[in-house]
């Protein structure tokens, strides 16, 4: 009889321990976003490398719209937290290596006409004042926003001396994120 059970339980036992081990892997490749899709009209699409541009704090009042981020040296700065810029109105990036410094990297964005405006905006507004640029929720850099030379431009030039690492990436996730931002409104009334 003992024998008829180690026969039965064997199998079972091997099965649950390759089921676990299974879960396991499965859960690490969920965390990993192994499954995520690189179609940005996609439902498993996640962006990557956003782009935020926030006003600094430099007199925080814990106000709900303020919230402290860490920037690369481990300081902690206060920054609004309603965005002036974003992702959202990136059409393409380039990327500049900063003359006399080839380990830093000055970035270029290709704006659409709301970006246009919004940058024109934020540049007017902060004139000569330092912007947080903020990538994933990560300060990255702090910089002056600068007017193009032409206001018909349709690249901004931004001076924010960043590691090629990030810069790569924002450059291969820009157009990605803009049309996961911008959803054609043709695909909302599609029938599948």
């Amino acid at each position: 009889m003992k024998r008829v059970w180690a026969l039965f339980l064997t199998p079972l036992l091997a099965v649950s321990l390759v089921f676990c081990g299974g879960c396991a892997i499965l859960e690490e490749a969920l965390e990993a976003g192994a499954f995520d899709s690189d179609n940005p009209n996609s439902e498993d699409y996640r962006p990557r490398f956003v782009v935020g541009i926030f006003s600094i704090v430099n007199f925080p009042r814990a106000s709900d719209l303020e919230k402290p981020i860490r920037d690369l040296d481990g300081k902690e700065i206060y920054i609004n937290t309603n965005q002036h810029f974003s992702s959202k109105n990136i059409k393409d990036v380039k990327i500049v290596v900063r003359p006399g410094n080839p380990e830093l990297c000055d970035l270029k964005f290709k704006l659409d006409r709301l970006g246009k405006i919004q940058w024109q905006l934020l540049a007017g507004r902060y004139r000569e004042e330092q912007v947080a640029f903020v990538i994933d929720g990560k300060l990255l850099s702090r910089f002056v926003p600068e007017l193009p030379e032409d206001e018909n431009a349709k690249w901004v030039f931004l001076r924010v001396g960043i590691d090629h690492f990030h810069a790569k990436n924002i450059v291969k996730f820009a157009k990605k994120n803009y049309i996961f931002f911008n959803p054609d409104s043709g695909n909302f009334f599609k029938t599948f």
